[in-house]
């Protein structure tokens, strides 16, 4: 057995190959975005796990077997089986923009859900926590501004509400807090990162926007719904943050929400679609005060 030379291999339809270079670098880059830098400070302030996803390795079967080539492995039997829906590639022109933006809340609106967010979150969390009720009384509030509420969100195809009010403020004591409503959606205390938020955030020209995702589909009938959500911040440079849903029917608009003091939330649905890998995909994109595109990605899912 000559161990120096290895065996002959066969070589790969052109087309199978491209596919299978494309769906791992696909899954590749999914995996390295779907773990903000900053989670571990945020976990550590709040008592979260935080979970990472690995590439998956695609093989294929079939080709020469012990009956066929000679190399004593065995092929899998011939089987024909239909090409699954492929995601349209529509282009970013033919989807209209869709604003969720719904003008700004009241100073009280913004204090009282403010207290509500803190207090639920001690409560959630059973752990000292870095801001309370009462510093929403003297918090620096950087945006309070209300958001249009769609189908899928919160787990709901028919949510009750229909706006929600979006929030970021810091405290006396430099902890920087996000909520929706009366829900916290992220925390920054600097004295337990042991760096200052800025500093700890994943950004630079070259990737002005980061953050994390939601993505969920709900039984609609004999269909489904898929809803996605991003919490983000951004470089300075940033004015609108866009999302849309593209599956194997078409694509969602893009849904678009004004960027205030480099952090924001956005969502997006889409009836039929399905929250499957190679069944959806996630456009999302920046542009600056001109309304000029800066920066485009693709979330896998």
């Amino acid at each position: 057995m000559n161990l120096t030379t290895p065996p002959p291999v066969e070589d790969l339809d052109p087309d199978y190959a491209d596919r299978i270079r494309r769906r791992l670098v696909e899954d590749a880059r999914s995996s390295g975005r779907r773990r903000p830098v900053w989670v571990p400070a945020l976990a550590a302030a709040c008592g979260i796990a935080v979970i990472t996803i690995g590439v998956v390795v695609l093989t294929r079967t079939g080709g020469g077997g012990s009956g066929g080539d000679g190399s004593g492995v065995a092929s899998a039997p011939a089987t024909s089986t239909p090409s699954p829906a492929q995601v349209q590639k529509v282009p970013a022109g033919k989807s209209p923009q869709v604003s969720l933006d719904l003008g700004p809340a009241s100073s009280a609106e913004a204090k009282a859900a403010a207290r509500q967010c803190l207090q639920k979150s001690a409560a959630a969390t059973g752990a000292p926590n870095p801001a309370t009720p009462a510093d929403a009384e003297t918090a620096t509030v950087h945006q309070a501004r209300w958001l249009k509420v769609l189908p899928g969100q919160d787990g709901e195809l028919r949510p009750a509400r229909d706006r929600m009010l979006l929030q970021t403020f810091t405290t006396r004591k430099n902890v920087w807090v996000e909520c929706l409503d009366s829900q916290l959606a992220d925390i920054f205390d600097p004295a337990l990162a042991g760096t200052s938020r800025q500093k700890a955030l994943p950004l630079n020209a070259a990737e002005p926007i980061n953050g994390s995702w939601t993505i969920r589909d709900l039984p609609d009938g004999r269909s489904t719904l898929l809803f996605t959500d991003f919490t983000f911040v951004t470089m300075p440079d940033v004015a609108r943050v866009e999302i849309r849903i593209r599956w194997t029917g078409g694509a969602s608009p893009w849904y678009s929400v004004a960027v205030v003091n480099g952090s924001g939330y956005v969502a997006a649905s889409q009836p039929g679609a399905i929250h499957e890998k190679h069944a959806m995909e996630i456009d999302y994109r920046t542009l600056d005060k001109a309304g000029r595109v800066t920066s485009t990605d693709i979330e896998y899912g």
